[in-house]
């Protein structure tokens, strides 16, 4: 594993760690997804081809790009997926993978397990099937996606089950933390907040909690409370987003981060390097302020 004291050495802007949203095309339709309103024919179309897709991480292995994460939409709905994400783990990338989880079969857990990656983040969301399917609108996708967790444990895959606390789950959320630390050495995340859709829509903050509701279900857990008093006490720090971080769209816009897609650089047409010396540095953020400390760490964000 990379070590803290290593990683104090790279250069102040470096582009250590990369979240991939390889494609918005997805099997379910969560109703809170902000991703799936470009989950259309026309839209999958205009996406980054097999060859594109392949160039341009051989063009973030040739920058030193360590860790990689691939999400959508649902990045297994892609039928080149383990021809990218065998690439990538040839090619040296931490590889993380974000998924739905319905799409892993057996025979697709071993292929993760014969190249192993460094995890993958399944999205649990109701510990019930009227729940979760309520979520997701997929009928069945209770089962597949229990299915596929069992597939992962079984071949001891590094693994994290996160759930997205909102109105039609907020019962079941310290249901669903305690099946987790039931199942070992899986790491639970909670996530609280909700994004505009793509297309500017704001379907998915009518499932939002309410302040005083997230505050509740936080005290009801000792490691949700001290989680959530550790965020309060803490001034948010400078973002870094576009320094060691960066976002590659579905189109190949080079972009600061997952949640800042005002500016992007086109990377069909231009070098990553171009992209992300030149262009990254003058894109606007709200929350940048000069002369930030540096801060490395080796972690996922934006997801």
């Amino acid at each position: 594993m990379i070590t803290q004291d290593k990683l104090t050495h790279l250069p102040e802007r470096f582009p250590y760690s990369c979240q991939w949203e390889v494609t918005c095309r997805c099997n379910l339709h969560c109703v809170m997804c902000y991703t799936d309103c470009c989950n259309r024919p026309d839209a999958i179309r205009r996406e980054l081809s097999s060859a594109e897709i392949l160039r341009i991480m051989d063009e973030l292995a040739e920058a030193g790009t360590l860790e990689l994460c691939l999400t959508g939409g649902e990045p297994l709905a892609r039928p080149d997926f383990f021809q990218l994400y065998e690439h990538a783990i040839r090619s040296g990338f931490l590889v993380t993978v974000f998924s739905n989880g319905t799409l892993i079969t057996e025979a697709y857990a071993d292929r993760f397990a014969a190249l192993r990656p460094h995890r993958i983040e399944i999205s649990l969301h109701g510990i019930t099937r009227e729940t979760f399917e309520r979520i997701t609108l997929g009928q069945g996708s209770y089962d597949r996606c229990v299915q596929a967790i069992g597939f992962l444990l079984e071949r001891q895959i590094p693994l994290v089950l996160k759930s997205t606390a909102m109105t039609l789950n907020q019962e079941e959320i310290l249901d669903i933390k305690q099946y987790v630390e039931s199942l070992g050495t899986v790491r639970f995340k909670l996530g609280e907040e909700m994004r505009p859709e793509l297309d500017g829509g704001a379907g998915p903050f009518q499932y939002a909690l309410p302040e005083q509701d997230l505050i509740d279900l936080n005290r009801q857990d000792s490691d949700l409370w001290r989680e959530s008093c550790r965020r309060d006490a803490i001034e948010p720090p400078p973002c870094r987003s576009g320094m060691q971080r960066f976002h590659i769209d579905a189109y190949g816009q080079l972009q600061l981060c997952s949640g800042n897609r005002r500016q992007g650089y086109d990377l069909r047409t231009g070098s990553f390097r171009t992209g992300f010396f030149e262009a990254l540095p003058a894109f606007a953020c709200d929350w940048k302020t000069p002369n930030a400390p540096v801060l490395i760490q080796p972690a996922m964000h934006h997801a």
